[in-house]
């Protein structure tokens, strides 16, 4: 069977990504869907709490069925996004998605400087405090049977940071807080979501091009730059 990549978005900031085959239907409901809770979110910081909960009760109105949820905290350590997501992933995604996941970072990173999905990243990723930074990443991963799992780990860094995060340790000596990790896992309703589609496509009009950034493999982006 041959290799295959995810299918990578950037939606307002944060990253999805859909594993395995879906109807190109299926994925723009889940990235509207996401698309409409993050912007009724951002009157809130997104590194509180509060932007978490209207996110995810956003998403619960708009029929995404929580199935499980949980937190957790865990000592200080070295810091990337990549080093916490993996745990909570591995009960989910057979090695070769961990790998796909692995190979999306990889693509994100090489987007160039001044690619919009970049600086979406860049400007949601992390919030900036007094003297600290606060790294709160949102990754979403949808794996081939439409399971969707959330997850948000969050922790204070001495100085603001950039796109090498996603795979790239921070030392321990950069990291002012051990990160709590927020997941749950959820699935659309999808016959109940079909009631509300069009109703949110005309309510996010022109935010599904400004907001809403597909990034394509590396491998095909580098062929189109040659």
């Amino acid at each position: 069977m041959p290799y295959s990549t995810a299918d990578t978005y950037i939606v307002d900031g944060n990253i999805t990504l859909f594993l395995g085959s879906h109807s190109e239907t299926f994925k723009q409901d889940i990235l509207h869907s996401s698309l409409l809770a993050n912007l009724v979110s951002n009157s809130q910081s997104i590194a509180s709490e509060n932007w978490l909960s209207t996110y995810k009760k956003a998403l619960g109105n708009l029929f995404w069925i929580t199935k499980s949820s949980g937190n957790q905290l865990l000592k200080k350590q070295p810091a990337s996004i990549i080093k916490f997501a993996t745990p909570t992933l591995s009960s989910f995604l057979s090695a070769t998605e961990l790998k796909q996941l692995s190979d999306a970072f990889g693509t994100i990173k090489n987007l160039p400087e001044d690619s919009d999905a970049l600086i979406a990243l860049l400007n949601k990723i992390q919030h900036g405090s007094g003297n600290a930074n606060t790294v709160c990443p949102l990754l979403t991963v949808i794996t081939a049977n439409k399971t969707i799992i959330s997850l948000r780990p969050v922790f204070d860094t001495i100085h603001p940071v950039d796109i090498a995060i996603l795979d790239e340790e921070l030392s321990q000596k950069e990291v002012l807080s051990g990160p709590q990790i927020t997941q749950w896992v959820t699935y659309l309703a999808e016959e109940k979501y079909v009631s509300v589609r069009n109703k949110i496509i005309e309510k996010l009009g022109s935010k599904i091009t400004t907001h809403l950034h597909h990034i394509p493999p590396y491998e095909k982006t580098a062929l189109l730059d040659a």
